[in-house]
């Protein structure tokens, strides 16, 4: 059943559309107060609207600007007077569905409503794919402008097509399962299975029968002979997520199955031969551990056929608002809401650091989206992840003078750094629209020497007249 509200002042017309559409089976409300009305469709969204050109205090176009904005896949459907189809057609143009001209018959009226809904209903069964797509790693790694990231996804193409061994580098949250789904499902692999291990979540003494199985009466309360993790992604991709989490001895067994991809369980004298493709990831310095003695020298050259590094998020900041509105349309779906940020609230991400990456900035969207009731977010919406007075906070064990001084730089740089991103890196553009020359704003932008970590400094060119 569909809920359908009529908003027009004229309370005769909308007794008679109830009428009307009684047959159908619909729950059609009617409002003949244009403001309760939309603030009614802003709260709780129908799913369809049917909505008057001409009313006193608020005309049906102001509505459908403020609907179309916050809820834009919401079909609105003008009722209009002779006098007023221009305006009706104008909306339509602007993304309204469809008007019909009063006085209407019935017929008309029945016909209007049920395409408005086949395709709202037909949207939603899009929608519904886009989000198996997304559960598969697709539509995640496919949200970048970064140069830096499109190179990375192009050599994940690349490897893809292959069954080289591909080891994924980056800080914890930048999306390296993610962009391990991706290889998998791009390869001709895809139909098999994607089996990822955790090296980290489990103790050395669990992980060696999870990984390779075991006999029955290999040890105390081995009761049945078990298939291990590699065994299962046979035909498919086996993702070693952590991997420098691995222990040593560990290492030495992992190493002669990736060289001969044969193994055998726990408590067993059989070879199993295992056809899989293999995909690693870690956020910690391998060479340096093959310094100290931690992580085997061949198993890394072994491992790391092909190398892909994954760019923190504060090194790609032109991909935070595209991320933020993906994740806000995926959790919108999800919780039945609709959301959307206003352009402050995007300066606003954009002025962040985001030291979990893209994990962090989809866990905040899931969070607003969850407690927020639904319209345009703001600033203040974010206050509760990032309270103003946590800078404060941190920067209290320093002298007044040097924490002002660090205060202040981390300000020039955050500040810098949104207007280059929302300038698409030109410096040139961004120095106009932050009213400074360009060795001045370049100035603001080597603040990050100052900083713990920082984005990388665009490189100062001569003016090319721009």
């Amino acid at each position: 059943m569909s809920r359908i509200l009529v908003i027009d002042d004229e309370a005769a017309l909308g007794e008679n559309i109830q009428r009307m559409l009684r047959s159908r089976g619909d729950a059609v409300s009617v409002c003949v107060d244009p403001a309760k009305g939309l603030a009614e469709c802003l709260a709780n969204p129908p799913d369809l609207v049917l909505l008057d050109v001409r009313m006193p205090g608020m005309s049906g176009e102001e509505i459908f600007a403020r609907l179309h904005e916050v809820h834009p896949g919401l079909p609105i459907v003008f009722l209009t007077a002779f006098g007023s189809v221009e305006s009706a057609v104008l909306a339509m143009r602007n993304g309204a569905f469809d008007y019909l001209q009063k006085p209407f018959k019935r017929e008309d009226l029945l016909l209007v409503v049920k395409r408005a809904l086949s395709r709202a209903h037909l949207e939603h069964q899009v929608e519904e794919l886009k989000g198996r797509l997304e559960a598969l790693g697709e539509a995640d790694a496919a949200q970048t402008r970064s140069p830096a990231m499109l190179d990375q996804m192009e050599r994940c193409r690349r490897a893809a097509i292959t069954d080289a061994t591909v080891m994924i580098l980056g800080e914890s949250g930048t999306g390296k399962e993610v962009t391990a789904r991706f290889i998998h499902n791009q390869s001709r692999r895809k139909d098999g299975p994607f089996v990822p291990v955790e090296c980290s979540a489990m103790p050395g003494s669990l992980i060696e029968s999870e990984l390779f199985g075991y006999e029955r009466g290999a040890f105390t309360g081995a009761e049945r002979t078990k298939k291990g993790l590699i065994e299962s992604a046979d035909g498919g991709t086996l993702f070693l997520d952590e991997i420098g989490d691995l222990g040593v001895e560990l290492q030495t067994r992992l190493f002669r199955f990736v060289e001969e991809r044969a193994l055998r369980r726990l408590g067993g004298l059989a070879t199993v031969r295992v056809d899989c493709r293999i995909l690693c990831a870690t956020n910690q310095d391998l060479p340096a551990k093959i310094k100290a003695g931690t992580f085997r020298e061949e198993l890394f050259y072994r491992l790391s056929v092909i190398t892909v590094k994954l760019p923190a998020l504060r090194e790609r900041p032109e991909d935070i608002p595209p991320l933020a509105r993906f994740f806000l349309e995926r959790f919108s779906r999800h919780y039945g809401k609709s959301l959307s940020g206003s352009p402050q609230f995007y300066e606003a991400l954009l002025r962040e650091r985001w030291p979990g990456n893209v994990r962090q900035l989809k866990n905040v969207m899931e969070r607003l989206t969850a407690l927020h009731s639904g319209g345009v977010l703001g600033p203040i919406d974010l206050a509760e992840d990032f309270p103003p007075a946590e800078v404060a906070s941190n920067l209290s064990a320093l002298p007044w003078k040097d924490a002002r001084e660090q205060y202040l730089a981390s300000f020039e740089l955050s500040y810098a750094q949104a207007v280059l991103a929302r300038c698409g890196g030109n410096l040139s553009a961004a120095a106009r629209e932050a009213g400074v020359d360009r060795k001045t704003f370049y100035v603001l932008l080597k603040r990050e020497k100052e900083q713990p970590t920082g984005e990388p400094i665009p490189r100062m060119e001569p003016e090319t007249g721009e």
